[in-house]
């Protein structure tokens, strides 16, 4: 297989990570959510990694740490929301495997993360703006850079968990058939 990896990309609160342990369960693949990988490396929180080192540090360590499990064997990868914000992430998304972008509409997010009790311990803000306005500023910053690497768009909004695995799975299955 020229591509490997499944890569799910997205705003934060669309589903990635929970979207990838069950999608990978289904393709007998092992998953990785990178937010993990880069806290382990840093042996410490994503919120701490920002506020002692800034977006520039932890945008290196992410990376850094896809460039290392883009070396791993073929698995179902949860990428941070802003991955894909650097050329070089794009560059390996692109050649290391097939990308889905998982979307939903901004207020559902802000929903999601209003309700997920890892939000204020693991995703900082970035802007001053209110919730559903940073979601709605950043989503309109990043949809041009999620357009370019994904392969196929999935609407979260109005989907549950297990259908959105199922029309991934299905259109990876079809994918690898056809290489």
């Amino acid at each position: 297989m020229k591509r490997p990896h499944l890569y799910l990309t997205g705003y934060r609160g669309c589903g990635k990570s929970t979207v990838a342990k069950l999608l990978a369960a289904q393709l007998n693949l092992p998953w990785t959510d990178l937010d993990d990988v880069i806290e382990s490396t840093a042996g410490t929180s994503i919120a701490k990694i920002f506020a002692e080192e800034g977006e520039p540090g932890f945008r290196h360590r992410e990376t850094l740490a896809l460039q290392s499990v883009a070396q791993h064997r073929p698995s179902v990868i949860a990428l941070g929301g802003g991955a894909i914000l650097s050329p070089v992430n794009r560059t390996a998304i692109a050649t290391t495997g097939w990308c889905v972008w998982l979307d939903a509409d901004p207020a559902v997010i802000a929903e999601r993360l209003a309700t997920d009790h890892t939000t204020g311990t693991r995703r900082p803000a970035l802007t001053g703006l209110t919730p559903t306005e940073e979601i709605i500023a950043v989503m309109n910053q990043r949809e041009p850079l999620y357009r370019e690497v994904a392969d196929v768009r999935i609407d979260t909004t109005l989907q549950a968990i297990p259908q959105i695995v199922q029309e991934i799975e299905t259109a990876f299955v079809r994918r690898r058939a056809e290489e």
